[in-house]
């Protein structure tokens, strides 16, 4: 796991509520990027269109970081999960009272370079609402640094092409589907080679999200019944 976050995301929460937060910032800033697109699907279930919700999102992270929203939060309000939905909920009923949310709390940070969601993303699934639709982003976003975790430790071992075969497989795990017999002729292995070697991903990729979990959680009792309720979340 990246030594970027060593701790939890709640020990960056209140390290960014310290008087001289500039050393906690860049942390914060790292995960406001890691975490806004559960964010914007949230922005645009609510019925925002594309270029609405990403200003949206990236006001509320201004707003997280230029007014010192971090501390007032604790990790007994609940989860790294909840605890931002709740922050953008009330951010969002702040900006539709306000003629201009660039004026709230005064002069703005500089503004955090997010990713462009796609144009065309979809809004909702099939009866979906947006706090389910933020969760399902949420549990979506945990699997991706996961697995981005795993390419950069497999790419350590030099097995960058191997696992780039590979890794559709870890979410697919369905002998003889298409994306298995292609890992077989594109590797050149027996069936029973790609069982190990998938057995051995399955076991680092699974570590991987508990340590993802971990951070997202302040009591570690909570891990596991949290990727119980993210594993329901892309199930829904």
């Amino acid at each position: 796991m990246s030594q970027e976050f060593s701790t939890t995301c709640w020990t960056v929460i209140l390290d960014a509520a310290k008087t001289d937060a500039s050393a906690s910032r860049p942390a914060l800033e790292v995960l406001c990027r890691q975490y806004w697109e559960p964010l914007y699907a949230y922005a645009r279930g609510c019925g925002k269109n594309h270029p609405d919700a990403e200003d949206t999102t990236q006001s509320f992270f201004a707003h997280l970081l230029g007014t010192n929203l971090p501390g007032r939060a604790a990790p007994e309000r609940g989860r790294f999960r909840s605890f931002l939905l709740t922050s953008l909920k009330n951010f969002m009923v702040s900006e539709r009272k306000s003629a201009s949310t660039q004026k709230r709390g005064g002069a703005s940070p500089s503004p955090i370079a997010l990713e462009d969601a796609p144009e065309n993303a979809s809004a909702l699934q099939t009866s979906e609402t947006p706090a389910t639709a933020y969760d399902r982003k949420w549990a979506h976003t945990v699997i991706n640094i996961a697995l981005d975790q795993l390419a950069a430790d497999q790419a350590q071992l030099g097995h960058a092409a191997r696992f780039a075969v590979l890794r559709p497989l870890l979410l697919d795990p369905t002998r003889g589907s298409d994306r298995h017999t292609h890992a077989l002729e594109s590797l050149g292995i027996t069936d029973g080679a790609l069982r190990t070697a998938m057995s051995r991903l399955r076991t680092d990729f699974r570590s991987l999200v508990r340590q993802e979990v971990a951070r997202l959680v302040d009591d570690p009792s909570e891990i596991d019944d949290e990727i119980s309720y993210l594993l329901r979340a892309m199930q829904a």
